[in-house]
């Protein structure tokens, strides 16, 4: 009679491991194992993966991802980027992108009356109305953008990546071409 080997009951999954994709390819490009991806470990992924991003793309994919805005992509920035299925397509733009988003920053830095680089609720009402004003957000469309809704932080400000992480799920960035 033979004997069993107890490792035959454990669960299969290719590769030998049971952890999601997102949290291997985490864990692989966290090279310094700090918890959370940088601009250089991310540079390194999408080239990895047939992605060569510019210094301006980069720039982007950080702000893009990183929606907090504290400087680092974690476990949760990542992975709710990784599971969408154009997650490498959302981080090139056109030139006509890139100054649409550089307008935004300037319109943001404008009402940053102490360059710390967020915005309290007065700044933020403030900066609303300008967006209206130049079209970049549509007044009826966007009339429930709430300054409670876009502080992902929830520290009573908001930052220029929660500002473009609102822009994205709420598809004002679609509208205007950066996922497409």
């Amino acid at each position: 009679m033979d004997m069993i080997d107890s490792r035959q009951h454990a669960p299969f999954a290719f590769g030998g491991s049971t952890k999601p994709i997102s949290e291997l390819m985490f864990n692989k490009y966290d090279s310094d194992k700090n918890g959370s991806i940088s601009r250089d470990e991310l540079r390194s992924l999408c080239y990895d993966m047939g992605y060569y991003l510019s210094d301006e793309e980069l720039q982007w994919a950080l702000t893009l991802i990183d929606k907090d805005g504290n400087g680092k992509i974690d476990y949760k920035e990542f992975t709710e980027w990784w599971r969408t299925s154009s997650r490498f397509e959302h981080l090139r733009m056109n030139h006509y992108q890139s100054q649409l988003i550089c307008h935004i920053a300037e319109i943001f830095r404008s009402y940053d009356k102490h360059n710390h680089g967020v915005l309290n609720k007065k700044e933020f009402d403030k900066m609303k109305k300008d967006l209206i004003r130049h079209r970049i957000i549509d007044e009826r469309e966007h009339q429930a953008c709430q300054f409670e809704e876009i502080d992902r932080g929830h520290d009573g400000s908001i930052n220029f990546n929660e500002l473009i992480a609102w822009f994205k799920d709420v598809g004002v960035l679609d509208q205007i071409g950066i996922a497409s």
